[in-house]
């Protein structure tokens, strides 16, 4: 099908947190991360691509309509800077119910992060690392963010993420789950060898100002990452970090 102008307005929208939220949608693009959406089991409103993708990737699902579109249309409804064959627009997933498992996966929380390219890239490493659940400020980046989405690669299709009062949470974790709370300052100390990996909570905050005071004053344990003593780099890019912390802080 072709596409209208209507509605390559409406998918222009979708750049826009407010039309975002209005709609519940969001935009994917590029071949690895739409295909990664088809696996998801999230709903694919439209698929809007050029003719060689479709030839190449057969595309089996009901109720997505599929636009063939141009290069030059293409270009004027992706945010990458060399578009890539595809966008797809799916609906947001509803967000869970917020509940302590029993298992032994750690969860990351973030404090006000806004770069959408480090929540990404903080998402994806997460997951390496066998993270679960996400839970962000609420002054971080919008995790429906269409650079958010590229950086993550897939893996936000597999996370629980949650978003609110960070306080509240932590102390549900404790209380509920008897987790240890561990967060990256300056103040830290660096990890042990015998740290425990059961049960634990780590807190990234900004890389310009770190984990807020109110925060700072739940954890558990501060932490600290070794510099070489040659170096004078003040700080580590908060996504570095936390696949730093989660490295040592799951590998018994």
């Amino acid at each position: 099908m072709n596409i209208s102008k209507s509605v390559l307005s409406d998918i222009r929208s979708l750049h826009q947190t407010k039309f975002r939220n209005e709609t519940g949608l969001f935009i994917a693009e590029g071949e690895k991360v739409v295909d990664e959406l088809k696996h998801s089991g999230l709903r694919i409103r439209l698929v809007a691509a050029l003719p060689e993708y479709f030839e190449e990737n057969p595309f089996t699902g009901t109720g997505t309509i599929l636009y063939e579109v141009n290069d030059k249309d293409l270009a004027r409804i992706s945010l990458l800077s060399t578009p890539n064959k595809v966008l797809a627009v799916a609906e947001k997933p509803a967000i869970p119910e917020f509940r302590i498992t029993g298992d032994s996966a750690p969860i990351v929380l973030l404090d006000s992060i806004r770069d959408p390219g480090n929540l990404g890239t903080i998402i994806r490493t997460a997951e390496w690392f066998g993270v679960k659940k996400l839970i962000c400020s609420a002054d971080c980046v919008e995790t429906y963010n269409p650079k958010v989405v590229q950086s993550a690669m897939g893996s936000l299709f597999r996370m629980s993420t949650y978003r609110g009062d960070l306080s509240a949470f932590i102390a549900t974790l404790k209380k509920e789950g008897g987790y240890q709370v561990f967060g990256a300052d300056l103040s830290g100390e660096p990890l042990k060898n015998d740290t425990s990996t059961n049960h634990i909570a780590l807190i990234i905050g900004s890389e310009s100002h770190g984990i807020s005071q109110e925060i700072i004053g739940m954890v558990d344990h501060k932490v600290l990452i070794d510099r070489s003593a040659g170096s004078s780099t003040e700080s580590l890019n908060a996504a570095v970090a936390c696949g730093i912390l989660l490295s040592q802080l799951t590998t018994k």
